[in-house]
């Protein structure tokens, strides 16, 4: 699953953030909301709609003039600061006025670049694309002002490599995006398209490690991958491969059991079918015969279970167990202001004290040019407004799930339940945070942590109360029979190996690739899959090329999914195991000690504030049916 946009850097913020890298003192600035911004909720009605300050029926036209706008308002505030004499240099009129111009730039770029992702018109989109181009141009720019923040590392060869990488992590991501073309191809013709198709974000590949490295050598790591990793909870490269490896090493057996279930499967059905047996699980075999696996351990049968998820019945459910857990009420916003009629709006409340904490937006069917994974978006931070009230936060929840037809709805498959209880979990992330900066808002914690929410609510998805109460048949409303609920619960561990094990393949190519600076993406690949996964790459393709992560703002960061799962598990079984799944207390807790700090405490030190003591493997391993 593609993570969450990666978090938006204001521009000065990543001067700070290099301070920090490069061995100065470990400054951040906590930055406040804009008075402009203040200005005008107060001059509104105050109601959660009037809070919500984000349009999302701006023309082509426009996107450009308020880009320029955006730049042009932005950058004199930059130039104000950098004309102040260094003796008259105060906290009002340095970090308060920066502080002001943080907020009103990220709520105006996110109606600006967000559109890019979910707009039904391809100018629009075209347009949004741009603008992301140039304010990440903008960002650069400011965040190299010698005048502004005292500093000079390199300074212009920094600026034209962060550029440049900057470009290229949006096309990448655009080309994957953007790609939804339907063919008929013969064998030999398919095998040549993809071959072209993979040509250019390769090529975007070539070019972007190579310029991460030098970036990450000029500021004085020797790499990308250890320059990333410092402000992660991680910290260094040797802790993430000791980690992969002791992983990979306690699933070995277990890998190679499932590995020698396929291939039994596989000879049978060739021997049945006439086929000729090669003695191998090749790249293509691998999730047909996991599906079969699960069918056969567990005689699950995925397309008669998703009778019983129809989209309303599971997003009726996933509202209703959020709310209990978290002590929320959401309402849903008659015509709201959208970007799309499929899109619903929905304001999120304080069950006990009614305050109004944010609202959230759910897009979840697919449509052209539209954004081709699930995703948590965030829109508008939420923190304090310089008159000591508080901004509520915004985001957005995007996924694919198969639109309804006359005669039938919309019917998720297990997996995609999972995915939807993921994604909201990032969006609670967004909406309780309760932060006094932007800065800090939300998602904005270390990347190895990010994922610690999302995951952990996975869990309701393989208990049997809460599959009950967002299941029924789409025909006759009855519930999942207790003997199918029995046989989903127990899949859980159906192929927890190879699937554990093409993770830690994924993220050590991630590493190794940011590491080493001659590695070839491909062969990397090849390499670990045949080493860990003990299935070979598919001769001639090249997976690292549509590998989003790479350039999506999880660069040397992908092994954050296991590491965090570690967490997610450990909070999972030693509270909610013990106390209730849907035990409020429990959720409480957890609303006020994970969630609501957002990014203003290190995820290590909210982690033993919630456990009472360090985070240990256990339970994660226990999740996969091993035992320490």
């Amino acid at each position: 699953m593609f993570l969450p946009l990666p978090l938006k850097f204001l521009p000065y913020n990543f001067l700070f953030i290099f301070n920090c890298r490069a061995g100065g003192p470990r400054v951040l600035l906590r930055m406040t909301l804009g008075t402009e911004i203040t200005t005008l909720l107060k001059a509104s009605s105050y109601t959660a709609t009037d809070r919500n300050l984000l349009k999302w029926d701006l023309l082509p036209d426009q996107i450009r003039t308020r880009t320029e706008e955006l730049i042009r308002k932005t950058k004199q505030v930059y130039d104000r600061v950098g004309m102040l004499d260094l003796e008259k240099v105060t906290y009002e009129n340095t970090v308060q006025v920066l502080a002001d111009i943080e907020v009103e730039y990220s709520v105006e770029r996110s109606m600006l670049d967000f559109p890019q992702h979910v707009s039904p018109d391809k100018d629009v989109r075209a347009a949004s694309t741009e603008a992301d181009k140039s304010l990440s141009h903008f960002d650069v720019e400011m965040s190299m002002r010698q005048d502004v923040f005292q500093r000079v590392v390199h300074l212009q060869e920094i600026k034209k490599i962060k550029q440049k990488v900057s470009e290229l992590c949006i096309d990448f991501s655009k080309n994957l995006n953007e790609e939804n073309t339907f063919l008929i191809f013969s064998h030999d013709e398919l095998r040549e398209y993809l071959s072209l198709r993979i040509a250019e974000n390769a090529n975007i590949l070539q070019q972007l490690l190579p310029l991460r490295a030098k970036l990450a050598e000029l500021l004085g790591y020797n790499t990308h991958a250890n320059f990333v990793l410092e402000l992660n909870t991680a910290k260094i490269t040797d802790n993430v491969t000791e980690f992969l490896d002791d992983l990979s090493s306690k699933l070995k057996l277990l890998g190679e059991e499932e590995r020698s279930f396929i291939l039994n499967l596989k000879k049978k059905e060739c021997e049945e079918t006439g086929f000729e047996y090669d003695g191998r699980i090749n790249a293509w075999d691998l999730h047909y015969y996991m599906n079969q696996t699960e069918e056969l351990k567990y005689s699950i049968d995925q397309e008669k279970l998703k009778e019983y998820f129809p989209i309303e019945a599971v997003t009726e459910g996933l509202l209703n167990i959020y709310q209990q857990l978290l002590g929320l009420v959401f309402e849903q916003v008659g015509d709201a202001h959208v970007w799309h009629e499929s899109v619903t709006l929905y304001t999120v409340k304080d069950s006990s004290t009614g305050e109004v904490l944010g609202q959230f937006y759910l897009d979840l069917y697919p449509r052209e040019g539209k954004y081709g994974h699930a995703a948590c978006f965030g829109l508008q931070p939420g923190c304090l407004l310089s008159d000591d009230s508080r901004m509520m936060s915004v985001a957005a929840l995007v996924t694919n799930f198969t639109k309804p037809t006359m005669d039938r709805p919309s019917l998720l498959r297990h997996g995609e339940v999972k995915t939807y209880f993921h994604e909201f979990g990032h969006v609670m992330h967004q909406i309780c945070a309760q932060t006094d900066f932007a800065r800090f808002s939300g998602t904005n914690v270390e990347t190895d942590f990010v994922e610690v929410p999302s995951q952990m609510f996975e869990n309701w998805v393989w208990e049997k109360e809460p599959l009950q109460q967002m299941s029924r048949h789409y025909k006759d409303g009855s519930q999942v029979p207790d003997d199918l609920l029995e046989k989903l619960v127990a899949s859980r561990l159906a192929n927890t190996g190879l699937l554990t094990l093409r993770q830690i393949v994924l993220s050590k190519v991630d590493q190794s690739v940011h590491t080493k600076s001659s590695a070839d993406p491909a062969e990397e690949y090849a390499k670990y899959c045949s080493e860990i996964l003990g299935v070979p790459a598919t001769p001639g393709t090249n997976m690292p090329a549509t590998f989003g992560h790479l350039a999506g703002g999880y660069d040397a960061q992908y092994y954050g999914y296991l590491w965090s799962e570690v967490f997610s598990m450990d909070i999972f079984y030693n509270c909610f195991k013990q106390e209730g799944i849907m035990n409020p207390k429990a959720g409480m807790k957890y609303r006020n000690l994970i969630l609501k700090p957002g990014g203003s405490l290190d995820g290590m030190d909210m982690l033993q504030n919630f456990l009472g003591r360090k985070p240990n493997q256990k339970a994660s391993l226990l999740s996969k049916g091993l035992y320490t």
